[in-house]
């Protein structure tokens, strides 16, 4: 992907978007010149009509992702069912490189400590879920939370990891997005982990 032009035309396709409309599908919402959407645990202020961030530290990729699903206009209209990367529509062949950039990033960082990936997520506003040996819900977009599973293992199988998404997601964000944004989670996760080891 070349992200300076995909990061150009989601600016202009933004900048021609009704922002009360942006606001309503994404759940965000407009102050004055600002769109205010909340990112992770961020309050991410997009300023109008130049499309400049607040906090002003994210990659090229993450205002990508968060100005596609600004943009989307997806809905949702009933519960998900949770599915890993590979049961998205087309994700089969991408799925080596997807966990590469997610995943087994996590699973590196936590796998000999799977429990302390409760104790991590709490600084991302994470909650448990039942899946797997541990779980956690992470709110990324307010219409998108993916879930993270750790499995410890055995002697027959080694530790996995694995990140579950709304079975609809990609009404909001193309598989590309869905593959950054597991190495954002995973970023994330591991940082809250540094962090509160000090």
């Amino acid at each position: 992907m070349n992200y300076k032009i995909a990061y150009d035309k989601a600016r202009n396709l933004l900048k021609e978007m009704d922002k009360n409309e942006v606001c309503r599908f994404a759940g965000a919402r407009e102050e004055k010149n600002h769109i205010i959407l909340n990112y992770f645990t961020d309050e991410c202020r997009i300023t109008l009509p130049e499309i400049s961030f607040s906090p002003d530290n994210y990659s090229i990729e993450e205002k990508i992702l968060i100005l596609h699903y600004l943009t989307s206009k997806g809905e949702t209209h009933r519960v998900p069912k949770w599915v890993t990367f590979k049961n998205l529509p087309g994700a089969s062949f991408y799925e080596p490189t997807y966990r590469k950039r997610g995943p087994e990033i996590i699973l590196k960082g936590l796998g000999s400590e799977p429990e302390r990936l409760l104790s991590v997520a709490v600084a991302l506003g994470g909650v448990r879920e039942e899946f797997g040996d541990i779980s956690v819900r992470i709110r990324v977009f307010p219409k998108i939370d993916s879930i993270v599973v750790l499995n410890r293992g055995d002697e027959e199988f080694p530790p996995e990891c694995n990140i579950l998404y709304p079975d609809w997601i990609h009404a909001f964000l193309p598989l590309e997005d869905i593959a950054f944004l597991a190495t954002a989670i995973a970023k994330r996760i591991l940082k809250s982990a540094s962090t509160s080891r000090r």
